[in-house]
Parts: structure tokens; sequence; C-alpha cells
């Protein structure tokens, strides 16, 4: 890859490591990366939209000899990444989420969250009868987080009913993770439910959630009904549990990174029940009766 990337960017002398199928390197003492692009129409509109109404915080997108954002190899889409290097807060960052405008997203097909986790259900399900005996901990824990995840898709299918205003779409990320926040390859456009309530599984998982005042957030967010509902049910669907899944299966990581997972299973619930009766301090959203049961 040296060889291409020395044609396309005209940089030379680079010490190339790959990194889960990421090729990174150093050059004028900045950090790079070189990344297949999978979703080319996708990604033209987020470079698009981080244009308009991004910030200097995102990584750069280096176009190249031919001034274009994209390099074909071998039929693959790559692109080359200027990594940031920034002090900032998760917490402030997701409070100021930039709205897209409507124009950016027309003709940007929309699928809604039960629907693709309904998708990710089947897969998995499937997936499961050709690994199964093959990974004890995932044998273990595998169906009661698809169960979790049935929860999350019956709360959004019988509960989100667009009953107060009209959904905005904001500028939004895959996942809460500081070191890839600024990656326009996590840059999606969604709801802004979404960004709030993977934050908070970050605060839960991290274990920094204990001395957080979730009841000001909500407050400060000034949430619909609707908003509400998206977000416990983001809270309820185990995304946590598929990424890990996701890297084991892909020979990317370890069993041993559930097991931490699993040994909070209780305290998550407990969270979710003590999330929920902060929402219904502001807005009265539906419970989880078998989570409340559980922990009573």
């Amino acid at each position: 890859m040296k060889n291409q990337i020395l044609f396309y960017y005209h940089i030379d002398n680079i010490e190339l490591s790959k990194v889960k199928g990421i090729y990174y390197f150093r050059y004028c003492k900045q950090l790079y990366s070189f990344e297949k692009i999978q979703n080319v129409d996708f990604f033209v509109k987020i470079i698009q939209i981080l244009n308009e109404v991004g910030s200097s915080k995102y990584f750069r997108v280096i176009p190249n000899i031919y001034n274009e954002f994209l390099c074909n190899i071998d039929d693959q889409w790559y692109a080359l990444f200027l990594h940031t290097i920034v002090d900032f807060s998760l917490l402030e960052e997701i409070l100021r989420l930039p709205i897209i405008p409507s124009e950016y997203y027309s003709n940007y097909k929309f699928i809604s969250w039960d629907i693709l986790w309904r998708a990710k259900v089947d897969y998995y399900e499937y997936q499961l009868q050709h690994i199964f005996n093959n990974y004890p901990v995932i044998d273990e824990s595998f169906f009661y987080y698809i169960g979790m995840a049935e929860n999350a898709i019956s709360y959004i299918k019988y509960n989100f009913i667009f009953s107060s205003r009209r959904q905005n779409l904001y500028l939004c990320h895959k996942r809460i993770d500081s070191s890839i926040f600024f990656h326009p390859k996590n840059v999606i456009i969604d709801y802004r439910a979404r960004d709030v309530a993977e934050y908070i599984k970050y605060l839960f998982f991290s274990n920094s959630y204990h001395n957080f005042s979730f009841y000001s957030l909500f407050k400060f967010l000034n949430f619909s009904y609707d908003d509400f509902v998206l977000l416990y049910s983001r809270l309820l669907f185990p995304s946590y549990f598929f990424d890990i899944y996701d890297n084991i299966v892909a020979h990317r990581g370890q069993e041993e990174e559930l097991k931490t997972i699993l040994m909070r299973v209780n305290e998550y619930n407990s969270f979710l029940v003590y999330i929920h009766q902060t929402i219904c301090r502001i807005v009265v959203i539906p419970s989880v009766s078998w989570i409340k049961k559980e922990m009573s």
C-alpha cells in the first residue's frame, strides 16, 4: 500500500502499520490513516454535510493528486484521513449536535430503528447456527441479549407515536468513543436521542455515572415524549454486547471482553430502572415490566 499512497498523495518515506484492516502512518509528525470506504455515496454525503455544518475538529479527508477524496485500488475505494488532536468534552459536543438542514437528507432513506434492529437480530440468530459451541461465553449469554434487543424493538414499535413535534435529524455518531468521535466514518444522520443514549451507556460502562446528574441532563435537553421513548429504547438495545460479539466472531476480539459486561447485568438493569424513574419526573413514558419485576 506504500506505493499507492506515494502515487496518489506524493507521500514518501513512511512506515505503515496495519490494524484491523486500517493502514496507519505518521508524516510530518502527524497521524494519518488510509481506510477502505464501504458505502461511497453515504460517505460523500457526510463529507458534504461536514463541510457545511461540521467543525474543524473532525478528521480531515485529504484530497489526492486528482483533487478527489476517494482512490480506487483493486476495485475498492479508499480515503486518507488526517487525525486531529483536540481537547474536548464528549458531553458538550453531544449537547450541541448540529441539526442537519432538510435539503441534505430530502432523498435520504431513513429506516426506523426497530426495522434495523429486527434485521440485525434475525441475522445474529441465523449466524449462531454456524458458530454455536465455538464460543462458550457467547453461548451462555446470547439469548439473554437477543431478548433485550427484542424488548427494545417492541418498546419503540408500540410507544413511538410522533405525538409532539416533527423529529429533526442531527449530525450524530455511530458510537460514542473519544478516539473516533470526530472521524467522518463515525458520523451518521440520526435522531439526537441516539447520541444521548449512547453517551449514557458510555457513562455506565466506564463507571462514570454515579455522580452524574441525569435529571439535569434531561431537563436541559427539553426532550418530547417521543424523544424520551427513542432514548429509552436505545438504552434497552444492547449495542455494547453486539459490538464485542462482532469483534469476537471476526477474530478481532476475545471472549474475555464479554465477561465484564455479564458481571454487570443486574447493575445495568437497576440503572435502567433508575433512568426510567428520572425520565418520568419530566415526562411519563411506559416502563418495561420484566425489568421492574426482576429488580423488585
